[in-house]
């Protein structure tokens, strides 16, 4: 996989996470919240689309990384997070910019665990084998 196919992958994460949530209030979860009890298949339709995406994203991930390397993920992108806080570059008192980044930080663990396999494929050399589940 070359370069282009993390790239698209971080940027399928992104859109994914940002799409469900963000503090902007232009996402799925807002358009659910609107009780105008209008185009309810079609909430339902996407509902599902997402929910499909996400078990198909997170089980390549926990499969790529598992439970230590999700860990270290999030505690490195976690000490960054907090490294900028203490230096005052994010306040911690405005939610909307914090949410933007928890965000941000959880599509990168993400991406890491679809980009996991290729990357340890590409400098390692072994490739990473998915047995189905019993």
């Amino acid at each position: 996989m070359k370069f282009y196919g993390y790239i698209v992958r971080t940027l399928s994460c992104f859109l994914l996470l940002f799409a469900t949530w963000n503090p902007a209030g232009y996402s799925y979860l807002a358009w659910i919240g609107e009780d105008d009890g209008t185009r309810l298949s079609a909430k339902i339709a996407v509902g599902m689309v997402l929910f499909a995406i996400y078990v198909v994203y997170l089980r390549i991930a926990w499969l790529a990384l598992g439970v230590l390397g999700i860990g270290i993920s999030a505690a490195i992108l976690l000490s960054g997070y907090m490294t900028l806080r203490h230096f005052d570059v994010f306040d911690g008192q405005a939610p909307f910019w914090t949410g933007y980044l928890m965000l941000t930080l959880a599509s990168v663990t993400l991406a890491a665990g679809l980009c996991w396999a290729h990357f340890k494929r590409r400098v390692i050399g072994t490739s990473q084998v998915i047995y189905p589940p019993p």
